[in-house]
This record gives structure tokens, C-alpha cells and sequence, in this order.
């Protein structure tokens, strides 16, 4: 696995599913998704190297500030489960996440590993640091008739666009896999740094990219010691029942609703969940020249809480969930459902 930093040389349009019209703005000013440098990479290969450019996967991406990685803020952060009855909570959750002290502080997008750790090891109480990473930048536009080559009668539009602060770039890991045909790539990261420039994102926003020094995720062993474990999202996930995972969900019938699917730790049920406002978006599909479906996500810095019934199967399945795996029901190997593993008490 290999380590990378993107550098913005533009301004960059990260759009998510929402429609650009004359009464909307073009929300762009997003973090990109795993996604978009999962495809991005694809696109600047084979710029170079147009034939199938299969088994690469990508882990993150992640801000890296003066070389320090940030770690998308836990949305459970200064919460703790708890029993809950009566309610309208949907099943299989039997807990509630309740705020430590008074009233949970409103978590910021990204905080720093310091910070991540002392959520790690249950001193989140004080709310944590900001990082301030990017500024957004509103600009106009206007769409173009492909077949004409002119402006779409009325369609002009404002949109907003990201810019990195100064010393931060876009960080992530990458590894290759062998597909059958090694002998045609002599060395695939190479090829990707000899590329000197390319698009992420839309409207042509060019970056360049340089191999950096690695950087450790928390993990990937925790120190499990009870029998409730807590999954939490470094990057979004897709699961096919939304926000609940499809392997915690039986398509048989025979197991509860919630039991985990996995072969060896079906011992393991769901009881709580914390998760943010869903993620959407969509793509083009440039073979069919037609939109993609869209499609949402659940947002990086979700919880999800397990009773595994004793510490040592909580140990089995925190060996299933931790990084570098990624247990997103779809696009895993882009880099969604990349998690990490904490024992808590309830």
C-alpha cells in the first residue's frame, strides 16, 4: 500500500445530487468523496494507458494539514448508549445515544488525531477544535448546448467551488492487485506520478499528485475489553438497507433483525446507531451519455454499537471491521466503509 497527496492547482466543483438550476446554487464546496479519487485516478491513467486498468483500490481521502492527517469528527462524540424503551426507535436498535454532560456539543467536520484519540479512549467530553481546512468561493456560470456550442437559452447559475487553505492537501492510500495482465502495467503508480496533472471533480478542475510518507488510521488492533463494541465511519458507506448494514440483515429470515452475518460472528446484534444526514449523489454515465441513479450514503463519523455477549467476541468481530477493510455493501473497493473499532462500556 502506497501513500498520496493530491494538490489542488484550481478551484474545485465536488457536487453532490442536487439539481444546478436558475433558483439553486451549485453546491460544490464539498470534500470529495471516495469516489470521485477512485475515478479520477482511473481518468488520468488512461490518459495514458487506454486499455483496462482493473484492481486498484483506494482508502480515504482524508485533509492533511502541515503533514498532520484529520479524521472526519465521530457523530456520537460526548454521547454514550443507553437502554431505551417506549420509543420510536426503529428496529433493531434498543439503545439510544444520550449526551455525557448537559447537552451534546455540535460536533465540526474534521478534528484532529489528538482529538480522535480521546474519543477513542472515552475522554470526549470537551467539545474538540475546529479544523479549518478549506474556504468556499461562489462564482457564476453558464450551461452549454453541447450540440451548438452556445449558451442553454436561460440557463446561467451560481456556483459554489472549494479552495484548500494553504498547506493542506488531499491524503489517501492506495494499493494494486494483480488482475491477470501484469505484464501490461510495468508499474501502475508509477504511471499515475508521471502524469503530471488532472481533472477531480467537474468542471475541469485540474490537480497534481506526489507520493507522500504514510500515515497510521487508528487501529488497525483495538484494545477490546467488554462486550460492546463501537464501529465508527472514517468515510461514508452505501448499505442496501440504507442506513443499516446489509450484513446485519438476515435476506433469509432466519435471524433476528440486526444479528451480524458474518460467518464466524453471527453471536453479534445491532443495539444502537448514530447517523448523520445522508449523503447524495449521482454521476454520468458516459457510455449511455445518461445520469446515474442517485444514490445515498451514509456520512463518515456514523456509530454503530454491537452487544457481542462477551469481550472475546467482541475481539473475533472487531478483526472483521477494522482498517484497512472495508465493509461497505457497495463501492468497498473505492474506499467506502473504511471504520474503526472501540470497546465501550454501557
Amino acid at each position: 500500500m502506497k501513500t498520496f497527496e493530491i494538490i489542488p492547482r484550481d478551484l474545485l466543483f465536488l457536487r453532490d445530487a442536487r439539481p444546478m438550476t436558475n433558483d439553486t446554487i451549485g453546491y460544490g464546496a464539498n470534500w470529495p468523496r471516495p469516489d470521485q479519487i477512485n475515478a479520477a485516478l482511473h481518468h488520468a491513467y488512461r490518459q495514458t494507458m487506454p486499455h483496462h486498468f482493473g484492481g486498484l483500490k483506494t482508502f480515504g481521502p482524508f485533509p492533511r494539514r502541515g503533514g498532520e492527517l484529520l479524521l472526519p469528527c465521530p457523530l456520537d462524540w460526548g454521547m454514550a448508549p443507553a437502554p431505551c424503551e417506549g420509543t420510536s426507535l426503529p428496529a433493531p436498535l434498543t439503545h439510544a445515544f444520550v449526551p455525557k454532560g448537559k447537552a451534546a456539543p455540535t460536533p465540526p467536520p474534521w478534528i484532529t488525531q489528538a482529538d480522535f484519540a480521546a474519543y477513542l479512549n472515552g475522554k470526549d467530553a470537551d467539545p474538540p477544535a475546529p479544523c479549518d481546512i478549506y474556504d468556499t468561493e461562489r462564482g457564476g456560470g453558464i450551461g452549454i448546448d453541447p450540440l451548438t456550442e452556445t449558451m442553454e437559452d436561460g440557463n446561467a447559475y451560481q456556483a459554489e467551488y472549494l479552495r484548500l487553505r494553504d498547506g493542506v492537501t488531499i491524503a489517501f492510500q492506495a494499493e494494486y492487485k494483480d488482475d491477470g495482465h501484469r505484464e501490461r502495467f510495468a508499474d501502475v503508480f508509477d504511471r499515475l506520478l508521471d502524469i503530471r496533472a488532472f481533472v477531480l471533480g467537474g468542471q475541469q478542475g485540474v490537480v497534481s499528485i506526489r507520493e507522500a510518507s504514510p500515515f497510521d488510521l487508528p487501529g488497525p488492533t483495538p484494545d477490546v475489553t467488554t462486550q460492546y463494541l463501537r464501529w465508527t465511519l472514517l468515510t461514508p458507506a452505501l448499505f442496501a438497507g440504507g442506513w443499516l448494514p446489509g450484513w446485519c440483515k438476515d435476506s433469509k429470515g432466519d435471524a433476528p433483525l440486526g444479528t451480524v452475518m458474518f460467518k464466524d460472528c453471527t453471536f453479534a446484534r445491532l443495539i444502537a446507531a448514530r447517523v448523520g444526514k445522508p449523503l447524495a449523489f449521482s454521476g454520468w454515465e458516459h457510455q449511455a451519455n445518461l445520469p446515474k441513479p442517485t444514490v445515498l450514503a451514509v456520512p463518515a463519523g456514523s456509530s454503530y454499537v454491537f452487544d457481542c455477549g462477551s469481550a472475546e467476541n467482541a475481539r473475533a468481530l472487531a478483526e472483521r471491521l477494522v482498517y484497512p477493510k472495508t465493509l461497505s455493501d457497495h463501492y468497498g473497493e473505492k474506499g467506502f466503509g473504511l471504520g474503526i473499532c472501540t470497546s465501550i462500556r454501557i
